[in-house]
């Protein structure tokens, strides 16, 4: 390459920096140069990274389950106790995701889902759940506040639940959306509700939803 090419290169380089400093949130002009640009790299805001509550994996089981627990007729268990009895509920076959099929609890069953490690939740933050679901139907989905005494992950599973039936958690603006059998990512506000530590809990029903939860997450939205 010639010098002159090389000047070019260099000149266009220097452009795509600084626009993509701009892009990023920083205040950079295509008319500085180089040694001028390259530090306000350092100025790129951080994004505070994800908190994730559950994501399908191979590698389920280990990371979540004695995180996730579930209420059903049969009383509170973890998510690795849920699927010794449920077997399609979360396994191989379905990428272990959380799934509320029909097979293993007939039609109309309703299941509470609880994560029983808290997670900090301000008005900048937004619940992402990544999930398919069989149609569009009203669902539930709670954030009840962190109890300061020392519980147990059963203990804590049975917390929850009575908060939301005792009708002292908050709830999250939140429905099912059918997917024509495609995984979709939905965000859910949290806008309003008072900076602290919650404990997320949500409702599902066997009905012709039956959706099928590969993840979920607490995400900062903050630009």
């Amino acid at each position: 390459m010639s010098i002159g090419n090389y000047l070019t290169a260099l000149d266009e380089q220097r452009d795509q920096l600084a626009r993509n400093l701009v892009t990023m949130g920083v205040q950079a002009s295509e008319t500085e140069k180089l040694n001028t640009l390259v530090p306000k790299v350092l100025q790129i805001p951080q994004t505070k990274p994800d908190v994730t509550l559950f994501r399908a994996s191979i590698d389920t089981l280990h990371d979540y389950g004695e995180k996730v627990y579930t209420f059903y007729n049969d009383g509170y268990r973890s998510l690795s106790g849920f699927t010794e009895s449920y077997q399609h509920f979360c396994c191989e076959e379905n990428g272990y995701a959380i799934y509320y099929n029909q097979p293993d609890f007939n039609w109309g069953q309703t299941i509470f889902t609880m994560c029983v490690e808290p997670v900090h939740i301000s008005s900048s933050n937004k619940i992402m759940m990544s999930y398919r679901s069989g149609a569009t139907d009203i669902g539930e989905m709670w954030l009840v506040p962190k109890n300061n005494d020392t519980l147990s992950p059963a203990d804590t599973a049975r917390y929850i639940y009575e908060a939301i039936q005792n009708n002292q958690a908050v709830s999250v603006l939140f429905g099912w959306l059918g997917t024509v059998g495609n995984y979709i990512n939905v965000l859910h506000e949290c806008s309003g509700i008072s900076a602290g530590e919650y404990y997320l809990a949500w409702k599902a029903i066997t009905d012709n939803t039956s959706p099928m939860i590969r993840s979920v997450k607490v995400v900062d939205v903050t630009i």
